[in-house]
């Protein structure tokens, strides 16, 4: 479903749009970009076109991350076995990945295991702790994960294993007794940054644990660099759709910068089957080509492919594990669709009431693919979406939000009913029994109308207009510099006015594949989920869409993706 809504576009400040481009020398319409974005002084542009690592915050307040970092490097001077533990979605397997990724490369035997949707479930378990602690370790270092999972820390200390936690989840109890928890969501917590993936700490702390190794004079400083995990920082943080602003920027845009010059193996492979033929890597490419197909192993089978795919160093295994990764993705497909096509039926008789946010239960619901279906439904119905798939008398549930409701609030707010809920402001999960179901609906319905929770007008609006023949190699260069684009540095989406419609067709059964004409030559524009308009097109249109380098054309030349379905244009 396509919102078919027509837009508008944004009012700027003129005067200073223009004298941005002039001392930039940029063109008009990415100039206005900058300034609707807050950025009208030219050393300010300067600085977020080149974000540096030197600019990242220092660690100073970051709460037990010394702790952390002293009882780990002595786990290595003292060769212990140690045991990392990650959640099963992408931002936990490159969490794990980083962090056994550097302990092996100080020399340290590790056990790495990451959670299962389809027996642990999400967090850390009593389980694994004594699978680890079975295998020798007497450090655990539990990453996204952990803040409230008291049982399974209890459960380590009984078997004399210390337990440090990575993580950025929402704290809501007293934190577990553990050596250290660093996680900036604890109100003792003095680091600014709360907006962090967990990945992103994960190299904050393997930093710490490098320094306090050299401080001991156990390894040289060049011995090991955590630069050297940036492809996993941007990989996780980009994944878990956090703000790419200050560090989270900085961080993304080396780590990108990584993936398209020197690729580890299990990228290489897998830029391969996902037919990214790029040769700058974008943030575009991990959210929709490279994380689905990380998480799809945990969706439908088990997270650790995904883990074994990041860390091997075998080109042929990591062919053969890429591959895996394309099966888990196509079965996670066909779930998706069948789910999809239930839950929005659901949610179309829903509607009649008008609800602040949408509430759906089926039987027989593949868990896995609960976050897209919701995360489908929020976009396509403008309100926040709760998706259940029962088994039995258990449900589990995933909610995903646009902004509109602080999702970990809400659950909050019914824990009573709850068997139990974790997660952030617009990403959530929980588990709720069948007998409890309508209750919670209701108590979510009640808490979103406390709140004024108003459904988002499906409108768009443009950052800027321009005309076909502006359709060129320069624009496109200047909007690389504005990237990396995501949550909180959103891509511009411009008007383009004048373009003849040469070719329309269907690709990929549903999706829409346009060849236009400019005056200059001819673009390509894709529209996702728009093919039923391929045999209805106007021959002159306008379009709202962004730009983006065109890879099947060589990545020199400006290509479209359709935001909106395009709108008849009146010729001159």
């Amino acid at each position: 479903m396509v919102a078919r809504a027509t837009w508008s576009v944004a009012e700027v400040d003129t005067a200073q749009t223009e004298r941005l481009a002039r001392d930039l020398g940029m063109s008009h319409p990415v100039a206005r970009c900058l300034v609707l974005r807050g950025l009208a002084d030219a050393m300010q542009v300067r600085s977020f076109m080149e974000p540096r690592l030197g600019d990242l915050s220092r660690p100073d307040g970051m709460a037990d991350l010394e702790v952390a970092a002293d009882r780990t490097a002595r786990a290595v001077i003292r060769g212990e076995r140690v045991g990392v533990f990650g959640d099963y979605d992408v931002d936990g397997v490159t969490s794990a990945a980083l962090v056994t990724g550097f302990l092996n490369e100080v020399g340290t035997q590790t056990e790495t295991v990451v959670a299962d949707r389809f027996s642990g479930g999400y967090g850390l378990g009593a389980e694994v702790v004594e699978r680890l602690a079975s295998a020798g370790c007497t450090l655990l270092i539990a990453v996204d994960c952990g803040s409230s999972d008291h049982r399974a820390v209890d459960r380590a200390s009984e078997l004399g294993v210390d337990v440090v936690i990575v993580d950025h989840h929402r704290v809501e109890a007293p934190l577990p007794k553990v050596v250290a928890c660093i996680n900036p969501q604890r109100e003792d917590c003095g680091f600014a940054d709360k907006t962090m993936a967990a990945v992103g700490l994960a190299f904050y702390f393997v930093a710490a644990v490098r320094n306090a190794l050299e401080r001991r004079r156990h390894i040289e400083r060049k011995a090991v660099d955590p630069r050297w995990f940036l492809d996993l920082v941007a990989l996780g943080t980009v994944a878990d759709v956090m703000p790419l602003v200050g560090n989270n920027r900085i961080l993304v845009a080396h780590g990108l910068r990584q993936i398209s010059t020197s690729p580890r193996p299990g990228l290489t492979a897998l830029l391969r089957t996902a037919r990214v033929r790029a040769r700058k890597i974008r943030t575009d490419h991990i959210a929709y080509q490279l994380a689905p197909r990380l998480n799809a192993a945990g969706r439908v089978a088990s997270a650790e492919d995904a883990l074994a795919l990041l860390l091997t160093r075998d080109a042929r295994q990591a062919e053969r594990l890429a591959e895996r990764l394309e099966q888990h993705t196509v079965q996670r497909r066909s779930v998706e669709e069948q789910v999809t096509i239930e839950a929005r039926r659901k949610a179309e008789d829903a509607l009649r009431d008008d609800p602040p946010v949408l509430v759906v239960g089926g039987d027989g619901w593949h868990r896995g693919v609960l976050g897209i279906v919701a995360a489908r439904l929020s976009e396509e119905y403008g309100r926040p979406a709760f998706v259940v798939g029962f088994e039995g008398d258990v449900g589990t549930g995933s909610a995903r939000a646009q902004g509109q409701l602080n999702l970990f609030a809400t659950l909050n707010a019914c824990a009573a009913e709850l068997v139990r809920f974790g997660g952030h402001g617009e990403a959530a999960g929980f588990v709720v029994t069948r007998e409890a179901f309508e209750r919670v609906a209701r108590a979510i319905a009640d808490h979103a109308r406390s709140v004024a929770v108003v459904p988002k007008a499906r409108s768009l609006v443009c950052d800027a207009s321009i005309p076909a023949r502006q359709l060129n190699a320069t624009i496109l260069g200047e909007l690389e510099g504005i990237g990396p684009f995501g949550n909180g540095n959103p891509e511009p989406v411009f008007e383009i006015t004048g373009l003849d419609v040469l070719e329309a067709r269907v690709v990929g059964g549903s999706h829409l594949k346009l060849e236009l004409k400019t005056p200059t030559g001819t673009v390509s524009a894709f529209g996702p989920r728009m093919g039923d308009l391929a045999a209805h097109l106007p021959p002159l249109v306008r379009v709202a869409a962004t730009i983006s380098a065109d890879e099947w054309r060589g990545g020199d030349v400006p290509g479209l993706r359709l935001v909106s379905s395009p709108i008849a244009e009146i010729a001159p």
